[in-house]
């Protein structure tokens, strides 16, 4: 017998103003497919393109099942823990919405960080019993490091011990410390004594008015372990313990910590080893790090068969603790094809005894797993083998028929089918069409475990509309936005002046060394800082992840005259000053869509980069602010700050005409939501600070115009972006998203988050009060404008999560200088259509996570109806240029050959940017095809 979970009817995925009834009824059929595919086999792979809404497909499935399991069984889902709060929010806003109040009310959610924690939400009674429990990946691998449970362990010990009436009292004073919980001795000296006289499961009365707790302290699986384990060790750490501080009690006391730490290990073990509750479902997000069967992630779902080979056999901490498990990934393919057959063999480690588990038997899917293996393998093979054959093109093979071809994508189509190509085109046909039937192949083994949509490339409604346009290159310089001026043919940025000899020089010293990855000058390529970055050494990492794990360039005799040069062309003192042709587009192009009254995500690769360009967009917009403010005011620069200021205070004068006009129209615009009324005054608040802002001031303001306070509002609630929309629209837009589109607690997130970003002094020492101390990272807040953010490593999870609520308002920031940190799992799209790429790494699915920030349902662009604009720059006849046509044709090869190794030294690339570039209707092609049942009437492509 088989488990039968079907959706749960009462779920509505359309939230108006959110989601499309289109979009919604994909979601709902693919959770459908889901339940039903997991009703016969062990788990399933949801490998939705980024933006599709995979979260929400995920919870309706965990609601269907936590609603409908015998004995309301708790559904758990693990996610990463930079998502440990969007889960939460996610699903409070899936009940508010998505549900009638009266199913909504069933359903009770916690997260659980650690694993004590995620043992007491499974010991709760029914009645408050959670039907889904979010936990962080890692939290059942880090152990039980848990003072309750450490007291629990202690008191054990001391269990039937003769003569530890002196013991008992020294403990009663010291276990404060002991525990580092001083907190509850302060509270009531005597708790320890109470505790260690009571069994732990009597303790929540004891401590519930000290500590709030609501819950008992130690899981039942733990305390009635306890009575199994030899505690010897912890009893002899504790009797080295002086009973009077002395000067070796600090050292004794950290002695004794420890062996109860160390003894916390083996309980977690045998507590896991003895773990027989059975649970419905796990649901675990970013499933491609499970790619690595040796990771302690891995590691807890793989199950110990001894009849399977050596290789099998584990000792799998969760292993049959789960009926059915459904992974989440928007990257599938970039695991090589054996990866990905890694990860499915993370479905072995379900239950599979009992009336629930799959009908067909762990033996079927031993033998599903490799038959889907084997059909990998072939379309591996087949697909490298298409991979080496093109390799092999030139451009005297693009001819047909006595006609030459300059671009492949035109060549294509007319060699299918064609006689008398040339030998080596001959050869791609051939690979092409076998390719091609071993992909059909392997796709009919994938088709149950692997369901895969993307996006339409069009933008909905508009026939013809590109969802991106991509402007890669020199398309990033001002000039190029008029036509007359773009270049017909694509072309980097050119090196000129004084940036001319250390590009040439870094070129010299890659080709002396052909053997390694020429780390340098891919530094170079983005920015002075990041090129001394990655000379210097200083001991901070280069980037927020592991993509420079390859060796630079050693400097030898080869090297070292180039690089020495270069080290005295571009001292630290000068790179503020030397012109770089990428930082310098990227600068101008950030301003000019700022100016153009939108907003802009500007990804680097390199830490430095990232703190270099917060800095000079900062220097920039400030300068053009104090331009248009002068422009518009008709007074000299240094005037035009002081009066920008004076203009602003008008809107904080409390009888202020200017300040009664402002709050007027905005209050007029919340007459339409009634059910904003309790945020009426911050809502004011927030508009008319953000308003009053010289950024605000010199592109929406008519800083010209000498009228009546309502009239000079009206002129300003009239303005418009490049997009079309006017500011009040804009301000409309985001209360109607504060009501339609979040929960409660998700429009009280957004509100204070708006509330507390600092919008205040753009010039002066006033400035510093702007940020948070993790976000200058060395640089000086009078260096800075409080309207461009950086976010990287070193940024705070509290302040990342701030910065990104207030960029998906229409407030600050306005650009958002970003590292690889927020490329997973972030929405920045509700208020932004521009996105510039300063920056690629070596893995083209990087690139695609970073532009599904801001690519995603219900994104700006598809509200205005304009195609997000994806700048790509890069310099032209350098490192840069061949960096940039490597990641472009992998990112055509990489559905094909999934999970293809690369070199990244300089021989390599050499030879890999030379190529004739993939055809993408080629690829389309010979991509999976994945869909659910019927989701190709939905207006989804239907290839990865």
């Amino acid at each position: 017998m088989s488990l039968s979970y079907s959706l749960n009817s009462e779920i509505n995925l359309h939230v108006t103003g959110r989601i499309s009834k289109a979009d919604a009824s994909r979601q709902s059929k693919t959770a459908a497919a889901i339940l039903r595919r997991l009703a016969d086999q062990p788990g399933v792979i949801l490998a939705d393109e980024v933006g599709m809404g995979k979260t929400f497909v995920a919870i309706s499935v965990a609601v269907s099942v936590a609603l409908s399991n015998r004995g309301g069984r708790p559904v758990v889902v693990m996610v990463p823990s930079t998502l440990k709060d969007k889960w939460p929010q996610d699903l409070g806003l899936f009940c508010e919405r998505c549900l009638p109040n009266k199913i909504a009310k069933r359903i009770r959610f916690k997260t659980a960080e650690k694993a004590v924690d995620f043992l007491k939400l499974l010991d709760d009674p029914k009645d408050r019993r959670c039907s889904i429990i979010f936990m962080t990946h890692g939290a059942m691998s880090r152990g039980l490091n848990d003072p309750w449970v450490m007291l629990a362990l202690i008191q054990r010990s001391l269990h039937r011990r003769r003569n530890t009436s002196g013991l008992k009292r020294a403990l009663g004073r010291f276990l404060g410390d002991l525990l580092q919980k001083k907190d509850l001795t302060r509270k009531d000296e005597g708790i320890w004594n109470k505790l260690l006289a009571t069994p732990p499961s009597n303790w929540l009365p004891l401590i519930k008015d000290i500590t709030g707790a609501d819950d008992d302290p130690v899981p039942e699986a733990i305390a009635k372990l306890l009575p199994q384990l030899d505690t010897s060790a912890v009893f002899d750490a504790l009797q080295d313990i002086p009973q009077r501080r002395t000067k070796h009690f600090d050292a004794k006391l950290v002695a004794a910590r420890h062996a109860i730490k160390e003894q916390l290990r083996e309980v977690w073990l045998d507590c896991l080893v003895r773990f027989r509750q059975r649970l419905p479902l796990l649901i675990l997000d970013e499933a491609h790090h499970l790619k690595n069967a040796d990771t302690r992630l891995a590691k807890l779902f793989r199950s110990e068969d001894s009849l399977a080979d050596a290789e099998a056999i584990s000792q799998g901490a969760l292993s049959g603790v789960f009926e059915r498990m459904l992974f989440l990934t928007a990257t599938p393919f970039q695991l090589g094809h054996g990866e990905l057959c890694s990860v499915l063999d993370r479905f072995q480690g379900i239950h599979w005894t009992g009336k629930s588990a799959p009908s067909d038997g762990l033996d079927a899917f031993a033998e599903a797993r490799q038959s889907l293996r084997q059909s990998l393998d072939r379309a591996q093979e087949a697909a490298l083998c298409l991979d080496h054959a093109w390799g092999r093109l030139t451009r005297d093979d693009l001819r047909v028929e006595g006609k030459s071809y300059e671009d492949a994508q035109d060549w294509w189509p007319a060699a299918r089918n064609a006689n008398g190509l040339s030998g080596a085109a001959e050869d791609v046909v051939v690979c092409f069409d076998r390719a091609k039937q071993s992909l059909r192949e392997a796709e009919r083994f994938l088709q149950p475990w692997v369901i895969r949509h993307l996006k339409s490339r069009e933008l909905p409604g508009e026939k013809d509309l590109p969802r991106r346009e991509r402007r890669v290159g020199a398309a990033i310089s001002l000039k190029s936005d008029d036509e007359t001026e773009r270049p017909v043919k694509e072309q980097g940025l050119s090196v000129t002046g004084e940036a001319l000899l250390p590009f040439l020089l870094a070129c010299r010293a890659s080709s002396a060394q052909p053997e390694s990855r020429p780390l340098f000058a891919e530094g170079l390529s983005s920015s002075y800082e990041a090129f001394l970055h990655t000379r210097m050494g200083s001991g901070e990492k280069s980037i927020d992840d592991d993509d420079d794990s390859d060796t630079d360039i050693s400097d030898t005799k080869q090297t070292d005259w180039y690089l020495n040069k270069l080290d005295g062309l571009i001292a630290p003192s000068d790179t503020g000053s030397l012109a770089h042709p990428k930082v310098d587009a990227t600068v101008a192009r950030s301003v000019d869509i700022w100016k153009r009254g939108e907003k802009v995500v500007v990804f680097c690769h390199y830490v430095q980069t990232g703190r270099t360009l917060r800095r000079r967009i900062s220097n920039a917009v400030g300068d053009e602010i104090l331009r248009l403010g002068a422009n518009k005011l008709s007074c000299s620069t240094d005037e035009a700050a002081a009066e920008l200021s004076r203009i602003g205070k008008r809107f904080f004068d409390d009888d202020g005409p200017l300040r009664r006009a402002c709050d007027r129209e905005t209050l007029q615009l919340l007459t339409k939501y009634p059910s904003l009324r309790a945020h009426e005054v911050a809502l004011v608040e927030i508009i008319r600070r953000n308003l009053r802002t010289p950024s605000f001031l010199v592109r929406f303001f008519p800083l010209a115009e000498d009228s009546e306070p309502d009239q000079l509002m009206q002129a300003t609630f009239n303005a418009t972006d490049e997009s079309g929309l006017a500011f009040g629209t804009v301000v409309k837009q985001f209360f109607t998203f504060l009501v339609e589109r979040c929960g409660t607690d998700q429009r009280d997130a957004y509100i204070n988050a708006v509330k507390r970003i600092q919008t205040g002094a753009h010039f002066g020492v006033d400035s510093a009060s702007e940020y948070d101390d993790d976000e200058l990272q060395g640089d000086t807040a009078e260096q800075l404008l409080p309207n461009v953010r950086l976010v990287n490593g070193r940024t705070r999870s509290e302040t990342r999560q701030r910065l990104m609520l207030t960029f998906n308002t229409p407030f600050y920031p306005e650009i958002l200088v970003a590292s690889s940190v927020m490329s997973e799992g972030v929405d920045l799209h509700l208020n932004c259509r521009h996105i510039i790429h300063h920056d690629l790494c070596w893995n083209p699915s990087n690139l695609e996570q970073r532009t599904g920030r801001v690519d995603r349902i219900g994104a700006k662009a598809e509200r205005v109806g304009q195609s997000i604009q994806v700048f790509i720059p890069y310099i032209g006849e350098t490192q840069d240029e061949k960096m940039y046509r490597v990641v472009m044709d992998r990112e055509r090869w990489f559905n094909v050959v999934m999970g293809e190794e690369y070199r990244v030294d300089a021989r390599s690339t050499d030879k890999l940017s030379e190529r004739i570039p993939f055809p993408l209707i080629a690829a389309q092609e010979l991509a999976f095809r994945l869909e659910a049942e019927s989701a190709t009437s939905l207006g989804t492509d239907s290839t990865i």
